[in-house]
């Protein structure tokens, strides 16, 4: 089992709120991919921090990006 560092978590789409994240993460976590969301909980509390922290942010290993971006239909 190999491990991956932080540096290889590559952003692939952001969203509004945590439950669009979540549900973002559900589905590729479904496929496979596993998946990491930034910003969910502070947003969850503070959502008009939102727009300042650039919302929520879904990132995967570097590896499983393509397909990742493929499945969530993001470019």
């Amino acid at each position: 089992m190999t491990t991956e560092s932080p540096d290889d978590l590559v952003p692939i789409a952001t969203f509004k709120t945590p439950i669009e994240g979540e549900l973002a993460k559900i589905r590729l976590e479904s496929e496979g991919i596993p998946s990491y969301l930034g910003n969910e909980a502070t947003i969850g509390v503070m959502p008009f921090l939102a727009n300042g922290l650039g919302g929520v942010t879904i990132q995967v290993i570097r590896k499983h990006a393509a397909r990742a971006r493929e499945i969530l239909n993001v470019e």
